[in-house]
């Protein structure tokens, strides 16, 4: 008989994600700062039903393998099925549950029995890594969602007995997740880099149309194996992996350009709902600067009367219908003083701006995210409006993009080591490691290794990139976390690329 499945096997199928930190201003309320000293999720806890959410994912035989495992929290170690977790960490949000249900997993309360307008939800991480998201009904019950199934753990006990722990342990309990033991030496990174390029051959009037691509590199002890790509953004979420694009849908001589974002194992929920309330004079079109685990940054054309074009920031959960956060909304009030003095300082370097907009207040909104000499930096935008039409100025936002926006963005060497030794590098990442780094040019990808702070002499590998090419997304995952992040990305539909 297959041995019993302990609880969670998601954390081998699906959750390598990192960045568990992020803030949904859609659905989120509060944000509690548990006390370390009395963990948020203690005790031994069973796993007593299950309900599926998607045909996807794990199957009802895994599912019912899982059925009567058990988990124990403690303050210092969790053990879940065959993890151990070290020092785990945690953040508890207080959400709109039915904000909350709909946009991150796609169902309603009813679906999962719940009849609380309020629900908070608990986050362990460790390691800059997100092991699980819990969903706490009561002190005594919560659900957490596996790769399209939820499970409901009951807690059986406050206490766990005296030894527990140490038998786990001298059973051989996997310390894979939660620390930093390693059961070989092997230095492994993986990194998802989203690419956005020309098409070509779309073009709505004067303005040029996006395609979208997502690269997967893997290294293990400085060496790279295959390398493969796939359509769309393929992003790392704390929900699991999602799929990130782009719909043109046509309206006579226009063209509105929808963004979708939906996880792999659910089709994409582009609806008839959304595109029958659209009326369009004109086209509007959309491009992706910027996609992080749980933010986008979008750059939009509007040609409905005088065209405009706006930078915003939406959450990915709520794409469609959420309102572009503030700047504040992620910065604070000192992201907020920048963003002005910014604007502040565009505007009266140059004498004729200064006579001219003299009255004119930024948009808080009017922000996005931009890459200069190897980091993710602000910018913000001015919108004028004239009599022959629209136009804008963007500025320069001196503050540091934080972890809730950017999870990973260090150098392990400096932008002038690379231009030293690339001097056609428009762009580079760095691996967590220090081991490789990832050097763009505007026709090529060259990956180094790393020596002591030092780019190699010479690529290892290079990759051709369209003309112009830039990058939207990079993601990193270290360790064991680069099988699973392969894994599901071969899933999809991949090329290699020689």
């Amino acid at each position: 008989m297959k041995k019993i499945i302990m609880v969670f096997i998601s954390i081998i199928l699906l959750l390598s994600i990192t960045a568990c930190e992020f803030t949904n201003f859609e659905t989120s309320e509060k944000i509690i700062a548990p006390n370390n000293s009395l963990p948020p999720i203690s005790g031994k806890w069973r796993v007593e039903k299950y309900k599926r959410a998607s045909s996807n994912g794990i199957t009802d035989e895994e599912a019912k393998e899982i059925m009567g495992s058990e988990a124990l929290f403690h303050e210092k170690i969790v053990v879940i099925g065959n993890d151990l977790f070290l020092n785990p960490s945690y953040k508890i949000k207080s959400v709109n549950t039915l904000d909350y249900l709909l946009y991150q997993y796609k169902v309603n309360p009813d679906f999962l029995n719940i009849k609380k307008n309020k629900i908070q939800i608990i986050s362990m991480t460790g390691e800059g890594q997100c092991y699980y998201e819990f969903i706490k009904e009561t002190d005594d019950k919560m659900i957490v969602s596996i790769d399209g199934v939820f499970f409901y753990m009951n807690k059986i006990s406050d206490d766990i007995e005296e030894g527990s722990l140490e038998k786990y342990l001298d059973n051989g309990v996997n310390l894979t997740k939660g620390s930093n033991v390693e059961d070989d030496e092997i230095l492994r990174s993986g990194i998802l880099i989203g690419l956005k390029y020309s098409d070509e051959n779309e073009f709505e009037g004067d303005l040029q149309k996006y395609k979208y691509r997502t690269i997967w590199i893997c290294s293990k002890n400085k060496v790279i194996d295959k390398i493969y790509d796939t359509e769309d953004l393929f992003v790392p979420r704390k929900t699991g992996f999602w799929k990130v694009g782009i719909d043109s849908i046509e309206f006579d001589d226009s063209i509105k350009d929808l963004i979708y974002a939906y996880p792999i194992n659910k089709d994409s929920n582009l609806l008839e709902s959304d595109i029958a309330p659209l009326k369009l004079t004109g086209s509007i079109v959309e491009s992706i600067n910027y996609i992080g685990n749980d933010y986008i940054s979008i750059e939009t054309v509007d040609q409905n009367g005088k065209s405009k074009s706006t930078l915003k920031v939406l959450p990915v959960d709520n794409i469609r219908n959420g309102s572009p956060i503030k700047i504040s909304d992620i910065t604070g009030e000192s992201g907020k003083i920048a963003f002005y003095e910014g604007a502040s300082k565009y505007l009266s370097s140059d004498y004729k701006l200064k006579n001219n907009y003299v009255d004119i207040k930024p948009d808080e909104e009017s922000f996005g995210l931009v890459r200069r000499n190897g980091h993710w930096t602000f910018k913000g935008r001015i919108n004028v409006s004239h009599e022959s039409g629209n136009s804008y100025m963007d500025f320069s936002v001196k503050t540091i993009p934080p972890k809730e926006l950017v999870n990973y963005d260090e150098l392990a060497v400096s932008w002038n080591a690379v231009k030293l030794r690339a001097p056609q590098a428009v762009d580079v990442f760095t691996s967590p490691n220090e081991d490789i780094a990832i050097v763009m040019t505007n026709n090529s990808m060259l990956i180094y290794t790393i020596e002591n702070g030092e780019l190699s002499q010479e690529p290892i590998r290079k990759i051709e990139l369209h003309l112009g090419e830039k990058v939207v997304m990079n993601e990193w995952a270290t360790g064991k976390y680069i099988y699973t992040w392969e894994e599901e990305f071969l899933k999809n539909m991949v090329s290699e690329i020689e």
